[in-house]
């Protein structure tokens, strides 16, 4: 029982860490570029070939291509991470602030790498 407890007293310190105007200010950021990856690929979604270039890490050539669906993976990575990391910051809010900026610029500068990528890779094929 102890540790439901935990989790709803660190769940309704919530609030409070939304509270903080960088936290705010850096969550809507996120959610910003979540939004714009996810609009600007459903726009383009239909215009996209049935095999788009992802697995840049790969060896060349057909080990790099993916179907045009898995780019839907970049906006749900940064939507998981996002939660993730912020669900996290939560925690170490009150013992280590410090910590808890770090997770929160994390999800956002992956956010906006992922969004960087995915428009790349959208205007390399288009």
């Amino acid at each position: 029982m102890p540790f439901f407890k935990t989790i709803s007293i660190q769940i309704s310190s919530l609030g409070f860490f939304w509270q903080e105007k960088v936290n705010n200010r850096i969550f809507r950021w996120n959610i910003f570029f979540i939004i714009i990856q996810l609009t600007f690929l459903i726009f383009k979604f239909g215009n996209l070939p049935n095999q788009v270039p992802l697995y840049y890490s790969l060896p060349w050539g057909d080990s790099q291509l993916a179907s045009a669906s898995s780019l839907f993976l970049l906006p749900s990575f940064s939507i998981f991470l996002l939660l993730i990391d912020n669900l996290l910051a939560t925690f170490f809010f009150k013992n280590i602030p410090l910590l808890s900026r770090i997770l929160i610029f994390i999800s956002l500068i992956f956010s906006i790498f992922s969004f960087i990528t995915l428009f790349q890779i959208i205007n390399l094929i288009s």
